[in-house]
């Protein structure tokens, strides 16, 4: 019989891993949470949606200010103060991507991983990706193929880029 852990997941889905949907928090922040949740209710929100949304071992996620103000419902001066009052406060801190931006959580106060495998990460993050921020046509680009894998025939010789290959002989030339 599976065990149903959310709706559609199963403990079998995740290799028996029956701590795989645990977030792990540490007691000593309690207070500070308590009272961020007082001082900024959208910024407490904010926080809670990365943690619920952060990469097993990374702590991070990457998405846009859109996707925070959808989910909030606030605007976007007011998701950029609760971003400032959680990077000043230390809850998480940023690190960019180009445009974007990831968002790291503060490993010390949340994790999911065994405190022995702890990461903060920079190089890889769960990416939250709002249709609002795709051009307008993204769904029918989805559809199109995207670019055509080459694929190695028998009779191909791969080689690397510091291979050396043989001169041809007459017969690997085609003079029709």
């Amino acid at each position: 019989m599976k065990q149903i852990k959310s709706p559609g997941e199963t403990i079998e889905s995740h290799g028996g891993n029956e701590n795989f949907n645990f977030v792990q928090l540490s007691r000593s922040y309690l207070h500070q949470m308590r009272k961020l949740a007082r001082k900024s209710p959208i910024a407490h929100e904010i926080l809670y949606y990365l943690v619920e949304h952060m990469g097993r071992t990374t702590n991070a996620v990457v998405c846009s200010y859109t996707t925070l103000c959808e989910i909030t419902g606030v605007s976007r001066p007011t998701v950029g103060r609760a971003i400032k009052l959680l990077k000043d406060d230390q809850w998480i801190d940023t690190v960019k991507i180009g445009n974007a931006n990831a968002y790291c959580v503060n490993e010390r106060v949340f994790w999911q991983a065994g405190r022995n495998q702890r990461k903060y990460a920079i190089f890889s993050a769960t990416v939250i990706a709002s249709a609002t921020d795709q051009e307008s046509d993204f769904q029918e680009k989805a559809k199109q193929k995207l670019t055509y894998i080459p694929i190695i025939e028998p009779s191909d010789i791969p080689t690397t880029g510091t291979d050396e290959l043989p001169p041809p002989d007459q017969g690997d030339l085609s003079l029709e």
